[in-house]
């Protein structure tokens, strides 16, 4: 997955599942060049190429592996975090930045209103051609 190119969700998705939960940490980061990595928590991001990383993943919460991949809403929180923090790390001084997950639902970032607010009119024609009743 490379933010540098027209990204999909089923490609974090597939990132994720490819996680074992229970391997022990995880972090999620980006490179210099916006490739999107998951790798084990052993300082492997600490080098020169990370942009952006996101805080540990802690075994066993349920934020990596199959399971996590099929998490409609953890994959979307994750998706638009990392693409918001991704946009806006170009706007940072170089070098490596620590961001955490956004919950962009419960900050009112894309919640949907509980109310309508516009009404929608069903003008499909309940009769044939010029009035004619349909069968």
């Amino acid at each position: 997955m490379n933010l540098t190119t027209p990204t999909t969700m089923g490609q974090l998705r597939r990132l994720i599942a490819a996680a074992d939960d229970r391997a022990g940490a995880h972090v999620l980061w980006i490179d210099n060049g916006g490739e999107v990595h998951l790798s084990a928590d052993d300082g492997a991001s600490d080098d020169g190429a990370v942009r952006l990383r996101f805080a540990p993943f802690q075994p066993g919460a349920g934020m990596v592996g199959p399971l996590a991949a099929h998490d409609d809403g953890l994959i979307g929180k994750m998706y638009f975090s990392i693409l918001h923090h991704w946009l806006h790390a170009g706007d940072a001084p170089p070098g490596p930045l620590d961001a955490a997950l956004d919950d962009f639902e419960r900050e009112g970032g894309w919640a949907v209103p509980a109310e309508p607010t516009a009404h929608v009119m069903n003008i499909a024609p309940r009769h044939g051609v010029f009035g004619a009743a349909c069968h």
